[in-house]
């Protein structure tokens, strides 16, 4: 009876003892046994941060952070792609500044213990970017239906972009055309896209539902810029100087007015600011003009706003607020109201920036600034227009969108290869 209670003692206590060596191994002070670092990978702002658990092992040498754009193997030692190493155990953090631009991004984190590693489970992060194969030269948004138009001068083709979905819809190539200006718009006809091929004296028209050719307008000169009143007013600025600033009728394809008063040495922009489509700012060479129309399509009045610095040249795009009440000529950065009053500016201490792209927020309580030298975005308080957050790029932004949840930026991104592409980066605001 005694040796049967030792033997069932000795019995429960090497059970114990094997269950206690079972939790051990499953300790994070042991390099067998699953994962013993788990890692997490989230983006608060403009970069990745990586956390994971703080080892306690008393070999422990450094942390290993890999990252890859292929899924990363559960290999025993670090492969290719560490990106840092960090010698502090209780330092279990990293924040990735300068990661590549893909759409996936994988993370590990190797333990180096001795001879040997612990490394976590292979994190996938989904970025929040889009990269599409082609280099866009020229783009212009759809923000009533969440798309965006690109061009690709070196392949001669348009494409048509859904930012919202993330998908490319469409595109349409054109023989000899290395550049095009563009609009869209619904004058009672459906989606319009308006497109003026260069060395072409005409805007062809557009179903913009599917990209089939309609019909044209004869213009009397090279095209500038276009934009749609979607009142059956088309607004032209030309390089005719007599009629350097046209608008026509989309419905009879006919002139109804212009004025030279303002002719640009180049580039000039349009930009329809009233809610019922009859005024229409234009950015000429150092002049923001606003014009009034009639609801004929004749001009009834105009004034501008001169900005007195030849080194600004042609002023680029006008930003306009939601309430059409701000508006900025993006070059100069400088906020101006609806009477033509500069009201403020973008300037960082007093410093002059040049700006490529601006945006309103749809409350009206920030502006967003894009400079590219360096690569920023840069958000500004309003009405006070004081500096309160700069973000680094990475890649070369030339257009952006604010849609209400996200900040639409179109830009230019090397691949790695040494080819660019076109990003279509959404950052929440």
């Amino acid at each position: 009876m005694n040796n049967r209670y030792d033997y069932l003692r000795f019995l429960g206590f090497a059970i114990l003892f094997s269950f206690c060596i079972a939790c051990k191994k499953e300790k994070i002070n042991d390099a067998d046994g699953g994962f013993p670092i788990e890692l997490s990978v989230e983006k608060p702002g403009r970069n990745i941060q990586l956390n994971w658990t703080e080892t306690k092992i008393s070999n422990f040498e450094s942390y290993t952070v890999v990252r890859s754009v292929s899924p990363i193997p559960d290999n025993p030692t670090p492969p290719s792609g560490t990106i840092t190493t960090i010698s502090d155990y209780k330092t279990p953090s990293f924040e990735d500044t300068s990661f590549p631009f893909a759409e996936t991004i994988y993370y590990k984190i190797y333990v180096k213990a001795g001879d040997r590693f612990l490394f976590s489970p292979t994190v996938k992060f989904t970025n929040n970017i889009k990269l599409l194969n082609f280099a866009a030269s020229r783009a212009i948004f759809d923000e009533e239906n969440g798309l965006a138009y690109m061009f690709d001068g070196n392949r001669n083709r348009l494409y048509k972009y859904d930012y919202l979905t993330e998908k490319l819809l469409d595109s349409l190539t054109f023989s000899g055309v290395f550049d095009v200006r563009m609009a869209v718009g619904n004058h009672g006809n459906g989606n319009e896209l308006y497109v003026a091929p260069n060395g072409s004296f005409s805007i062809d028209i557009y179903n913009a539902d599917n990209l089939d050719f309609k019909t044209n307008i004869p213009v009397n000169g090279f095209v500038f810029s276009i934009a749609s009143g979607n009142n059956d007013l088309l607004y032209v600025s030309t390089d005719n100087w007599q009629n350097s600033f046209a608008v026509y009728q989309r419905s009879t394809k006919q002139f109804k007015s212009g004025d030279s008063s303002f002719t640009g040495g180049g580039e000039t922009n349009l930009k329809v600011m009233s809610a019922d489509g009859l005024t229409v700012l234009s950015s000429t060479f150092n002049n923001v003009v606003k014009y009034k129309i009639s609801a004929q399509g004749i001009i009834v009045d105009f004034n501008f706003a001169n900005f007195q610095n030849g080194f600004f040249g042609i002023v680029q795009d006008v930003a306009l607020s939601d309430d059409r009440q701000f508006f900025i000529p993006e070059i100069t950065g400088s906020v101006m109201n609806k009477n033509l009053e500069t009201v403020g500016s973008l300037s960082i201490n007093n410093n002059f920036i040049i700006f490529s792209a601006t945006d309103f927020s749809a409350a009206g309580d920030k502006i967003w600034g894009i400079r590219n030298s360096p690569n920023e975005l840069l958000e500004f308080s309003f009405p006070d227009i004081s500096q309160t957050t700069a973000l680094t790029l990475g890649y070369q932004p030339v257009w952006m969108k604010n849609d209400g949840n996200d900040l639409i930026i179109i830009g230019l991104a090397n691949d790695g290869t040494g080819f660019s592409k076109t990003i279509v980066d959404k950052i929440k605001v």
